[in-house]
């Protein structure tokens, strides 16, 4: 480092300048609610069916997902019982 980076360095401030806040517009209750309103209106919602075929997919990936794991654990418990019964002399 340069001289003149370690005397800059030395003299930072060593407490931090308090941040402006931003100006909040304060509202009241009903304009609020207008304003809600108005955001809901933007929203995109998902059709009838969209919603349905959504649903029906979901079922299925758990139903997938759940014999997935099932055949998983079987595997599993089979390897571990035959290297526990290995070492047991049973």
């Amino acid at each position: 480092m340069h001289q003149y980076q370690i005397i800059m360095m030395a003299q930072a401030p060593t407490t931090p300048t308090p941040a402006s806040k931003p100006a909040v517009k304060k509202t009241g209750l009903i304009q609020y609610f207008k304003e809600v309103r108005s955001e809901i209106r933007k929203v995109s919602w998902a059709s009838r069916n969209e919603t349905l075929v959504s649903t029906v997919f979901v079922f299925l990936m758990v139903v997938v997902a759940a014999i997935f794991f099932f055949l998983v654990d079987l595997a599993l418990r089979s390897v571990v019982g035959f290297i526990l019964g290995i070492g047991g002399g049973q």
